[in-house]
């Protein structure tokens, strides 16, 4: 579940400095990337870790779509969804179990019967990163507007 930020006003402001509208894209994309660098390391400092797959594959992406930027900060690994909300009760795959269950001195058949019967607990890591850094990214924004004015 990546969490997106959007950067609002920006059309105002690109018709305001309509001059150097260059300016206002470089501008933009480096409080997106400041911004998102911020939510992704706490992202990477906040989710549980065992082997740490987890956490390496946490990533930030921004793309022009017309006039708005848009960033996104998640995960690649599929079960990055799985982590942040939790999963009804199901019954995983004994071999996806097998290598956790081992490093934790564990039955696979018994973390399978767990999870079949109560399902996993959600342990968010990008909603908590991205609230936490609200101030610290409404700072940016208006410093790059400081720095455009």
């Amino acid at each position: 579940m990546p969490v997106t930020l959007r950067l609002e006003g920006a059309e105002r402001l690109t018709r305001a400095l309509a001059r150097a509208p260059e300016t206002v894209t470089s501008e933009q994309a480096r409080a997106m990337t400041a911004s998102l660098l911020l939510v992704e390391a706490d992202a990477r400092r906040n989710v549980r870790q065992d082997t740490r797959q987890l956490a390496n594959s946490i990533t930030h992406r921004q793309r022009q779509r017309g006039p708005t930027l848009v960033g996104a900060v998640g995960p690649s690994a599929r079960y990055g969804l799985y982590v942040e909300r939790g999963s009804r009760p199901h019954s995983p795959p004994v071999a996806a179990l097998v290598g956790w269950a081992r490093r934790h001195g564990v039955s696979a058949y018994a973390v399978q019967r767990a999870i079949g019967r109560r399902g996993t607990r959600a342990r968010p890591f990008l909603a908590p990163a991205f609230t936490k850094n609200a101030d610290p990214r409404a700072t940016i924004v208006s410093t790059m507007l400081k720095r455009m004015a």
